[in-house]
C-alpha cells in the first residue's frame, strides 16, 4: 500500500475515493468510476464486500438496494486488477469474516472498518488476522469504545491502526461535524486521525485536511444527481480533482509553526521598515524637533523608535531636505 501520508505543507492527505456501491452492480460502471477516480488524483478506490444478509435483514426496506450492490470474487479480481493497471490501491470495507477471507484471496493492501462494525470484536478480530493496515471509522463510536477497539486490536496484533474521525448521517450536516475532534483523537489516542465524509460538495474534507487530517475518505460518483446510493454526497470527477488540488494548495499553505523562527519576508524589512529622515533644510547646530523629521521607507540609521531620543539632540552638521539622519549627524 501506498505509505499513509503525514499532513503536511508538501505531503498533503492519502485520499481514498469511496466508490462503495454507487456502481450499483454496474462493472462498465465500476471500471469507469476506479478509472475517473485515477485520473482525478485518489491514492486509492474503496469498495463494499458483502452478501445483503451480512448487513440487513430481508424485511428491511434498503435489502433489495443492497443486494444490487454485491460483487462476486472475480468481479473483485477483475476491479483489483484494473486498480492496479491505474496505479491506485484497491481497498474495501469487509461486512462478514467471509468477506474478509474474500479480500485475503483477491488481496487487498488495508482494510476499510465501517463505523456500524467499529466495535464488532468478531469482524475486528477476523481483520486483525490479517495483520495488515486498518482505517478504522469512529461514527456513532464513544471514546470508550474507541479506546476499547484500539486495546481490542493491539492485544490480536493487527496492523497499524489509522482512525478516521466521521459523522454517520447521509448527508451530515455542517454543525454536526466538529472536526475539532481530529486533533482530540491525535491527541487522546496517539495515532494517525484521518476523516470519512458524508457531506455534500468538498469543504468538509478540505477543512478536515486543514485540521490535520492525514488520510480523507469521500464518497466518489460520475453522476451526483443519480438517485438511491450514496450519489448525493459523493463528489464527481472535477469536484475531486479540485478537492486533490485545493487541499495540496491549502497544506501549503497552512505551512509549519516553526516557520516563525525563519520567516521568509525577513529580508524585505531592509526595504519596507521606516527610517527617520530631515523634513526640511537643517543647518548645523540646530536642535532637531518632531515638527523636522519625517519617518519614512527605506529604514535608515534610526528607526520610528529613535524619534524620541532624537527630538532636542543638536546637529552636528547640515542635512539636506529628505536625507536620513545618520549616527555623524548627532
Amino acid at each position: 500500500m501506498n505509505e499513509t501520508k503525514e499532513s503536511s505543507p508538501y505531503s498533503p492527505c492519502f485520499l481514498i475515493a469511496e466508490i462503495g456501491f454507487n456502481h450499483e452492480g454496474n462493472m462498465d460502471m465500476a471500471e469507469k468510476m476506479i478509472r475517473a477516480a485515477a485520473d482525478a488524483g485518489a491514492d486509492a478506490v474503496k469498495f463494499q464486500t458483502f452478501r445483503a444478509g451480512d448487513i440487513a435483514l430481508p424485511s428491511s426496506p434498503h435489502f433489495e438496494l443492497i443486494r444490487k450492490g454485491e460483487l462476486d470474487i472475480e468481479q473483485h479480481r477483475h476491479l483489483a486488477r484494473i486498480a492496479r493497471e491505474q496505479n491506485v490501491d484497491f481497498l474495501s470495507t469487509p461486512y462478514s469474516p467471509w468477506a474478509v477471507d474474500l479480500l485475503e484471496t483477491v488481496g487487498v493492501s488495508a482494510y476499510k472498518v465501517a463505523s456500524m462494525d467499529s466495535a464488532n470484536s468478531c469482524l475486528l478480530a477476523k481483520i486483525a488476522e490479517t495483520g495488515k493496515p486498518i482505517f478504522l471509522s469512529t461514527g456513532m463510536t464513544t471514546l470508550s469504545e474507541i479506546d476499547e477497539t484500539i486495546h481490542f486490536l493491539h492485544v490480536n496484533n493487527s496492523g497499524p491502526v489509522t482512525l478516521l474521525h466521521c459523522i454517520s448521517h447521509y448527508p451530515a450536516k455542517a454543525e454536526d461535524l466538529h472536526l475539532k475532534t481530529i486533533p482530540l483523537l491525535k491527541t487522546l489516542f496517539h495515532l494517525p486521525v484521518g476523516y470519512s465524509d458524508h457531506y455534500p460538495g468538498t469543504q468538509a474534507c478540505l477543512a478536515a485536511a486543514m485540521m490535520g487530517a492525514s488520510v480523507i475518505e469521500t464518497h466518489f460518483t460520475l453522476d451526483r444527481s443519480a438517485e438511491g446510493g450514496d450519489h448525493s454526497h459523493s463528489v464527481d470527477p472535477p469536484l475531486l480533482k479540485k478537492l486533490i488540488e485545493d487541499i495540496e494548495l491549502f497544506s501549503r499553505m497552512r505551512g509549519r509553526m516553526d516557520a516563525i523562527y525563519q520567516r521568509p519576508d525577513r529580508e524585505c524589512a531592509a526595504v519596507y521598515r521606516r527610517g527617520v529622515y530631515a523634513a526640511r533644510d537643517l543647518e548645523s547646530g540646530e536642535v532637531l524637533q518632531e515638527k523636522d523629521l519625517v519617518l519614512a521607507r527605506p529604514p535608515s540609521d534610526f528607526a520610528p523608535n529613535d524619534l524620541k531620543r532624537l527630538v532636542g539632540k543638536p546637529l552636528r552638521n547640515p542635512v539636506k531636505a529628505f536625507t536620513a539622519i545618520s549616527k555623524d549627524s548627532v
